[in-house]
């Protein structure tokens, strides 16, 4: 394969090559989605940027190439790539057939029924964080909520104290998000692993009701799970569960303080929530995966060689507009929301379930609270870009002399 010199390979045809850099364009910072919403029109194009990578748009090619393992491998899911682990991210890095018995593991641990058993520990960490907030009458939303929420739950369902949240949060920020400092985030991922191993140890030998102890209890094709194994799933768990249900959180309060009718929408009928979720998981789908060509195919429309990255955006899925009615615009009570938000195929987020429960919580428990709120500091909000979008600052400000709770005919 020859390559010219931007370094797009000679298989590539000059008229798909277009730069197009989802991590560190100059519209991340403020507002990600605008670098996928200002991309070419093509069905697939090149782009060299980030060692060279196909980008495809139309939802119809997303789903496909997420459910055609066996035309695209999930062995490295990074552009630009991660740092270097000597062990594969079990099950994410790993195809089928290798992958379904992990899945098969990991996934009685965020069953419905599992999430469903919990949503009580999740609607206490909710208020308890809210309980704070409220009085105060400003909160930056990122750092205040968005990030202990979900990561209080995990440190639980580790059997973990909440005083070690903070410490999580921090090394989840620098792993994922610090494209700009290498060393650092080399050490950050030496830090977690350390960290969990040493979990891993004691629960071992100390096993309780919680999910390193379970996992250390369960087999794998009739053996017994391996202690690097449980590492290896909890590292992957860390990584996966904190930053997207924060992020998830993140964009929808930013739009819910900048659109008081959908905010109000939510107040007067919390039956719209689930709906309303559902949407803003769509409209704010964030999560852009790799995944390499196994064979020469063409697929798309477009020439792909044996090795080729190809990002499969759930973001452009979401903006199809041959796949959603006016897709840009949000709409609570949209039907046949096939959104992508988690995925397709055999790599489909297993913590789905729990990410709604999470979000459906801090929708309805905030509103019943806080009903009234607004973007403050507008100036200071920065996002990032990257395989999980997100928000890093988000200041909302609301009256403290506003009632706490309203009452199911919304007065």
């Amino acid at each position: 394969m020859v390559s010219n010199e931007r370094g797009v390979p000679a298989h590539v045809p000059p008229g798909l090559v277009h730069d197009f850099d989802h991590v560190t364009g100059p519209e991340v910072d403020r507002d990600p989605f605008a670098v996928y919403r200002n991309a070419p029109a093509n069905r697939a194009f090149f782009t060299p940027i980030h060692g060279g990578y196909w980008v495809l748009t139309k939802a119809e090619d997303i789903r496909a190439a997420l459910q055609q393992p066996e035309l695209f491998s999930s062995a490295s899911t990074g552009i630009p790539a991660q740092p270097k682990r000597k062990e594969k991210l079990v099950p994410l890095e790993l195809d089928p057939p290798e992958h379904r018995p992990y899945r098969q593991v990991l996934a009685p641990f965020f069953a419905p029924k599992v999430v469903a058993a919990k949503a009580a520990v999740i609607e206490e960490v909710c208020i308890g964080l809210l309980d704070g907030l409220v009085p105060r009458g400003e909160c930056e939303f990122v750092a205040d909520f968005a990030q202990p929420f979900p990561t209080t739950i995990f440190t639980a369902m580790l059997g973990l104290p909440d005083s070690e949240s903070k410490q999580f949060v921090e090394w989840n920020s620098v792993l994922l998000h610090g494209y700009d400092d290498p060393a650092r985030r080399a050490a950050a991922g030496v830090e977690i692993n350390e960290y969990l191993r040493s979990l891993i140890d004691e629960r071992a030998g100390d096993p309780r009701d919680d999910l390193v102890s379970n996992l250390l209890a369960t087999t794998i094709e009739d053996r017994p799970v391996s202690r690097d194994e449980v590492q290896n799933f909890t590292f992957l768990l860390f990584i996966a569960g904190l930053d997207t249900v924060t992020a998830a959180l993140s964009f929808a309060f930013r739009f819910l303080a900048e659109n008081p009718r959908h905010r109000g929408e939510l107040v007067e009928d919390p039956d719209l929530i689930s709906g309303a979720v559902e949407e803003l998981l769509r409209v704010f789908s964030f999560v852009n995966t790799a995944r390499s060509a196994v064979a020469d195919v063409e697929f798309a429309g477009v020439p792909m060689k044996a090795g080729d990255r190809v990002l499969v955006s759930t973001t452009f899925a979401a903006m199809d507009r041959d796949e959603f009615p006016d897709p840009l615009t949000v709409d609570f009570r949209r039907r046949a929301n096939r959104h992508l938000a988690f995925g397709a195929g055999p790599h489909r987020c297993a913590g789905s379930h729990l990410a709604r429960e999470e979000m459906r919580t801090a929708v309805r428990e905030f509103h019943r609270r806080i009903a009234d709120y607004h973007a403050v500091d507008t100036d200071s909000i920065h996002t990032h870009g990257g395989g999980s979008m997100g928000m890093d600052r988000l200041v909302l400000r609301w009256e403290t002399d506003i009632p706490t709770t309203h009452t199911e005919d919304g007065n």
